[in-house]
């Protein structure tokens, strides 16, 4: 599905992505983890258009997208979810949603939405920016998935949030697996994380540097000490 191949990408003259290379299956979660700096976010940038790679592929269903615009992996199939919850305030959760519809012409499955999110349905007509942080960030995934995409990335989605509705969002993150999309999630709640990833992918400096199921990387020191305060997920 999601297929990335000696991805080089920074700023400027700033490298920040050397060589990396990894892979995300229809129906699967694979998670990236890494200390603050370790590239996550530029590599969802990337990605996603934000920034241009200078090497390497980015190749979706086997269409090479690496460099396009942002409007134009929406309309093939990848949306990206960024940190930070962004939500319109002062649009309707309803409006919010539809305008992730655009790249489908506005046609997005509102009902499949608030089947995952049911708590936005009675609060469809509330300004998006009386919502609590949970709640904005259920309307940023469900303005991703208005448009059906085949793959969604996502960015710290449990950032700031208490641990009942961090569950939630896990919880949904495993409903679209089990419907076909592939999922790639950077996110700092490692444990979270860990506990849905079907894979999981560690990331220094720029580089992929660990690979592997998390029953696997929790046997590592390493990871343990780096990521899990010492203890096993």
């Amino acid at each position: 599905m999601l297929a990335v191949r000696g991805l080089d990408a920074g700023y400027g003259k700033l490298a920040i992505l050397h060589d990396v290379s990894l892979d995300v299956a229809a129906g699967e979660i694979v998670t990236v983890v890494g200390s603050n700096g370790a590239g996550k976010t530029t590599l969802l940038r990337a990605l996603n258009g934000i920034i241009r790679p200078t090497a390497g592929t980015v190749t979706l269903d086997g269409i090479d997208i690496a460099g396009r615009a942002t409007e134009k992996m929406a309309a093939l199939g990848l949306m990206h979810v960024p940190e930070n919850r962004l939500c319109f305030p002062s649009l309707s959760v309803r409006d919010n949603l539809n305008l992730g519809a655009w790249s489908r012409g506005g046609k997005g499955d509102l009902a499949a939405v608030l089947e995952l999110f049911p708590r936005l349905e009675p609060r469809l007509g509330q300004a998006a920016g009386t919502l609590s942080g949970g709640e904005q960030q259920m309307v940023a995934i469900g303005r991703g998935l208005m448009a059906s995409p085949k793959a969604i990335i996502l960015d710290e989605p449990s950032i700031g949030l208490a641990p009942k509705v961090v569950a939630e969002i896990m919880r949904v993150l495993t409903e679209l697996r089990s419907r076909g999309l592939a999922v790639l999630l950077v996110e700092q709640n490692v444990r979270a994380s860990f506990g849905i990833a079907d894979r999981a992918v560690v990331m220094q400096r720029g580089r992929v540097v660990l690979e592997g199921t998390p029953a696997e990387l929790v046997e590592l020191p390493e990871v343990r000490n780096a990521y899990l305060g010492g203890a096993a997920a």
